[in-house]
Order: structure tokens, then sequence, then C-alpha cells
């Protein structure tokens, strides 16, 4: 392969910049011993929401098309990625159908079937670590997506605060109050961190608070988070997924916290999804997701007695703080570029963010949903719902968190698995005939369930816009998700 010509290489100072960053880091935790990870909040954002507009885009094949042929956003931190990768790592390939017919019997193959002899839990079991004082509508909204496309279980972890409305909304949902705002002091910290570049040379994404406070304090704080992390990773064995983010707040401390819970999720190699306020927390620290078990624990994993697998759902403006913290530019000025992303871009993201052995699955939300790893990746066209009401972002990350099971289901179905201890067959209907010849492989499992998800997410808010129009909200989607579920995947008597 030639090489590529100079213009398309990174800058040498941005390489110096993230290897700046990276030192500046691994100072910080060893002179704080792990200590407390406490980043500005900045203001929150809104519900992610995301665009539709057809199908899986059958875009043909960019196998000639190498890593480095991508714009600057995203380059510094691919190119130190692809730098571990083979000749085959760096071509991009669309696994895209020559049909939107047989992308939809991939889809529908993903659907497990209902039978007399599942149990309880098979389905799924989802974890949803969201929601805060001010926003318990998102952890409800990605929750109750969870189950009406089919999950059988879903657990939030959420603030104290919060736990009791979550609970008011829906008996269905199993809540624990994992923290205290109050205890925690989350919305009356005075001072704060200077957000100077997110990583960028002179500046560190670990800068402390600008304020003096008691050791006893200080130490307080360490067993409020402490305690924190121990009571969501103690449920971990219980879940298939875990989903972070919706609603979660940006408070250092919860930051701090969820960024320790990340870590453990990638010990234990728990499938994830993070979206949202997770998604800040990636931004100032993406080196939490390097080296994350792919699913399957096939290349880039152990996978040990999870499947693995990591995604984060960025919509234009979170993409664009991703690509700004793994440049080491500034994430509080970043926009989104005036050139619509495309898949070679996400797909240098994703190469980014998965450092040298491990596997990040990027699901970029727009007018197309382009998912992609750092080797693949699908195009989602299909219509979505032409109000944009907050919340159905929500949704689509609960409905991946189902998706990924369902997808890890399948794969345990072709390799003889049957049932086993925890999950059902896989996704044999009668639809999925036509794609014995096209089985599922284990290094596309998390782009098809992502895939998966998105279209099912939109076309649900798609029929819920047909019903309600401009008075459509989040609630309308979910409503649909069971019946598009059905047409996709109808059950027998």
């Amino acid at each position: 392969m030639p090489a590529p010509p100079s213009s398309c290489l990174p800058p040498a100072f941005l390489l110096q910049q993230q290897h700046h960053y990276y030192h500046i880091r691994r100072q910080h935790l060893k002179q704080r011993g792990g200590g407390p990870l406490r980043l500005l909040p900045l203001a929150l954002t809104a519900f992610t929401t995301f665009f539709g507009s057809s199908s899986f885009k059958a875009s043909g094949s960019a196998g000639g098309t190498t890593g480095q042929g991508l714009s600057a956003a995203a380059m510094p931190l691919a190119a130190a990625s692809s730098s571990s990768s083979s000749s085959e790592a760096t071509m991009s390939t669309c696994l895209n159908h020559a049909t939107a017919a047989a992308d939809l019997d991939m889809i529908k193959r993903l659907i497990p079937p209902l039978t007399d002899t599942a149990r309880k839990g098979q389905m799924g079991k989802v974890g949803i670590l969201g929601g805060s004082q001010d926003f318990t509508g998102a952890p409800f909204y990605a929750g109750m997506a969870s189950l009406k496309l089919g999950g059988d279980l879903c657990y939030i972890f959420t603030a104290d605060e919060a736990a009791g409305p979550i609970k008011g909304y829906s008996p269905e949902l199993m809540v624990t109050s994992v923290y205290s705002a109050k205890a925690l002091g989350v919305g009356r910290r005075t001072g704060g961190a200077t957000e100077e570049g997110g990583g960028g040379k002179g500046s560190s994404v670990l800068r402390l608070f600008n304020r003096t406070v008691g050791r006893g304090r200080e130490e307080e704080e360490e067993a409020l988070v402490t305690r924190f992390v121990e009571q969501v990773t103690s449920f971990f064995p219980k879940l298939h997924v875990l989903v972070v983010g919706p609603g979660l707040g940006r408070d250092p401390l919860v930051m701090e916290a969820t960024h320790r819970i990340l870590l453990e999720a990638k010990h234990q190699a728990l499938p994830v999804v993070i979206d949202a306020d997770g998604l800040w927390l990636v931004a100032h620290a993406p080196d939490v997701l390097h080296d994350y078990p792919s699913a399957g624990g096939g290349e880039g994993g152990e996978g040990g007695g999870k499947v693995g697998g990591v995604v984060v759902t960025p919509n234009l403006i979170e993409f664009a703080r991703l690509q700004a913290g793994l440049e080491g530019a500034s994430i509080a000025d970043a926009v989104p570029s005036r050139k619509a992303p495309q898949p070679r871009d996400v797909m240098r993201v994703a190469q980014a963010l998965s450092g040298e052995k491990g596997k990040v699955t990027v699901l970029l939300k727009g007018k197309e949903d382009i998912v992609a790893d750092g080797q693949r990746y699908l195009v989602v066209r299909e219509e979505g719902s032409k109000r944009r009401s907050g919340g159905l972002g929500d949704i689509l990350a609960g409905s991946m968190g189902v998706l990924m099971h369902w997808s890890a289901l399948v794969l345990k179905a072709q390799s003889g698995g049957g049932e086993g201890e925890e999950g059902a067959g896989g996704g044999e209907t009668a639809s999925s005939s036509s794609c014995e010849a096209r089985r599922l492989e284990a290094r596309d499992t998390v782009l098809w369930a992502c895939g998966t998800a998105s279209f099912i997410a939109r076309r649900a808010s798609r029929e819920a816009f047909k019903e309600k129009r401009r008075s459509m909200t989040a609630p309308d989607a979910i409503a649909h998700l069971g019946p598009v579920l059905e047409e996709l995947s109808p059950t027998t008597p």
C-alpha cells in the first residue's frame, strides 16, 4: 500500500500534545493514589436527540479508502491507534448489503423468538446509571424503552433525590439510590477547575477545583464516591448490559464515580452503552475506554464471563466534543463541523477511543445514523420523526442495551450454545432463513446491534409522529416500539 501524502498525516505537535496529556494523567493518578477525578461541570446539555431520514443506506464499499484520508479533526489520536493496526484493519468496509431487504433480514435475525421454555431475565437484564435531582425523565425513558422493546428486567442506579420520582413513574423499574446529591454537595460547589482544552498542552482533564477544602471533607467525599461505586458495581453479576449517562449530570464527584464504574465494567468485560452526560466524561478522559474488551471476547479483549463491547452514541455536538478531547483541543469551544461527518470520520474517532487492543463502536446520530468501529461501518437511513422532542436519544440508548444482549444470543446460538445458563436460543425466526448463508460474525455483533436499535427507534418515532404530529413526545415513541417489533418479527400464539 503506498504511503499517504504528507498533507494527510497529523502534525507532529499534536501528537506531542497527546503524549503530554497522558503523562500528566499518569503523574496525577500516581500522586493521588487514584483519588477523585474532579471535572468542572459546565451547563447541562439538553436531552440527546437523533434525526430521521428509508432503510439502511447501501453505500458502496470503501475498500479503497484508508484510515489516513480523514479530516484533521479526528486525525491525531487515530494515527496513534492505527500504528499498531494491520493493513486490513485500516481499510474501511461497509457492511450494508446490496439491497435494503437484505439488511432487513439481518435485523430480523437479531430478534429472538418467544418460547414456552424461556425464563425471566433471559431476554435481557439492563442496568441504567443515570438520573439526578434535576433530571428524572431520561433514565425513565431509557428504562421503559428497554422493557417495551422486549428486555425482561431493568435496574436504575440514581441519586436519592431522583429515586422516588422515577419509582412513581413506573413500578416496572427497579430503582436503587446509589448516592445523595445533598451529601455529595451537588450544585453547591464554590470555585472550580478551569477547562482549558481537555487534555491539550499545558492543561489536564484532571485539573482540581480551585477551592480549599478541609482534609476531613475530602476524606468524606472519597468515602461517598467509594460507596457510590460499590453500590453500582455490586449489581454487575446480574446485568447483561449497562447504559451510562441519561440524565446523569456533570457534577465532578459524580463524574469521578462514573469513571471508576466504567473502569470496573471494562475489567469485567460488561457490555456498556454510553450516552448524554456519560459522553462528557469520555470527552475529558477518553482513555477510560482504551482496550475495552470487544464483543464475544474476540480480537481486542478476553471476554471472561461477559461478552464485552462498548458503544458511544453522540449527536453532532457531542461528536465534536469527543474529537476535541481526543485532539487536546478545547472541549468547551467545540462546535460541529459545517461539513457533515462521513463514515471515515466516525471510524477514526472509534479507532482513537479503542486504544491499542480494544474496540469501541461509535453511533453518530444525525440525518443518517452512522455506526462504525475502527474498521467497518453501517449507515442507517430509516426515516424518523420530524419532531425532535427530548428523550428520543434516551429511547435509543435503552433499546441498544437490549439489542447488544440479543446479538450475543445469536452468536451463542450459532456456536451451538443453545439456551445455556443465562441466554435463550438466538434469533432463529422464520424470517431469518434467508440469512443462513450470512452468519453474524463476532466482529460485527455490536455494529449490527446498534444498527438494529437505530432502525427500530427511528421507525417507532416515525409512527408516533404520524399519529401525534406536533404534539408527539418521547412516551408516544416508546408506545410504538412493541408494534414495530411485532411487525418485524411476529409472535406465534
